[in-house]
């Protein structure tokens, strides 16, 4: 199962955690996987490309990656690029729905929680 872990300070969106394996199939045919990343490596190159942010703090072995956001933005900055993270927990959440078994996201502090999938 892929975990992702959320952390907020004072509902701002500081960190999101993602790791582990999905297993909804074998290597190369898993789409609970290739969504995931997809979504993953999408906000990725979206911060980079929109807000020359290089968010990913982390990366490893078996799917972990940990976004951070650098402390020293403007807070232009910060909140745009916040909101992109905050995407895509949503299209995280999205999946989550379709695939529980296979995806969990744990994002206790969050306000929104009505997804369409």
């Amino acid at each position: 199962m892929v975990r992702v872990r959320a952390r907020r300070e004072e509902g701002q969106l500081l960190e999101v955690e993602v790791s582990g394996h999905a297993g909804y199939k074998e290597k190369g045919m898993d789409i609970v996987c290739a969504g995931i990343s997809a979504i993953t490596l999408g906000t990725a190159n979206a911060l980079v490309s929109l807000l020359d942010v290089d968010a990913v703090s982390e990366i490893g072995q078996g799917g972990y990656i940990v976004f951070r956001l650098p402390r020293n933005l403007s807070k232009e900055v910060s909140e745009r690029a916040a909101l992109i993270l905050e995407g895509m927990l949503v299209a995280l959440k999205a999946l989550e729905e379709s695939y529980p078994e296979h995806l969990q996201v744990e994002d206790p502090d969050s306000s929104r929680q009505n997804f369409r999938s």
